[in-house]
């Protein structure tokens, strides 16, 4: 087809439309879905023995000659 003039302007006709291929939009979705992860614990008592120092004392008591000079009598101290 020929231009037409229209108000002494010229103008195209009406092309025919064009067809491509669809263009595939995809939306996802979200949704929360519960799965359970188990977690295993293992409590280990361990029994230690710790030594503990327990200070003993004992005590002894003995008595002691001090003089400067010997009795006739009496022997020689000891030591």
């Amino acid at each position: 087809m020929a231009f037409q003039p229209i108000d002494g302007k010229f103008q195209c006709p009406p092309a025919d439309p064009i067809m491509t291929d669809p263009q595939r939009i995809v939306r996802d979705y979200y949704h929360p879905q519960k799965v359970q992860v188990v977690h295993p614990i293992e409590v280990v008592n361990r029994h230690h023995c710790v030594p503990v120092y327990e200070h003993v004392y004992t005590c002894s008591e003995r008595d002691e000659y001090c003089g400067g000079h010997h009795h006739p009598h009496q022997g020689f101290p000891r030591s």
